[in-house]
């Protein structure tokens, strides 16, 4: 698996993730279900990113989630913040990360909040790892498909500072 070329490509390839996550009806509905709002960190691109389930309007119209980046430019408190490198957090949207493991070693920490609102989008999430492989490949982002062997938690690799 290669590596994300920048932070503008980060946010390109994330904002299309959120957005196909959020419009399909398998996956968005039952994670505005969850009224979870989350704060993901990134310190390898200096990124914060915020995301939260949309309002009724929104809904309606196909866009169960909704997500900003940076801090000053949402109007919700985040209930879980996650602080992840760039590369785990790819892994960890098509499938190849062990949650629980990659906490225990510092791939991923919790850094405010409880991990059980991590935990909870587990079940939502894992039918969406093929489609989201499959949308890597459709928009040309074959650079960012996992390897094989990545799902143990026990890749080396950067830890979250």
């Amino acid at each position: 698996m290669g590596a994300f070329r920048d932070a503008r490509e980060f946010r390109k390839v994330f904002d299309c993730l959120f957005d196909t996550m959020s419009r399909d009806e398998r996956f968005g509905p039952p994670l505005r279900a969850r009224r979870t709002p989350q704060k993901f960190d990134f310190p390898d691109f200096g990124l914060v990113l915020h995301v939260a389930d949309s309002d009724d309007e929104r809904a309606a119209t196909g866009q169960h989630l909704i997500w900003v980046w940076g801090d000053a430019k949402r109007t919700w408190e985040p209930k879980v913040t996650l602080k992840t490198d760039s590369e785990t957090a790819n892994l960890y949207f098509q499938g190849e990360v062990n949650v629980p493991i990659a906490l225990l070693t510092g791939r991923m920490r919790i850094t405010d909040g409880s991990p059980v609102h991590l935990l909870w989008t587990i079940p939502i999430l894992h039918p969406f790892h093929a489609v989201w492989k499959q949308v890597l490949r459709e928009k040309g982002w074959s650079h960012l498909l996992s390897g094989q062997g990545a799902s143990s938690g026990r890749r080396p690799g950067r830890k979250a500072s």
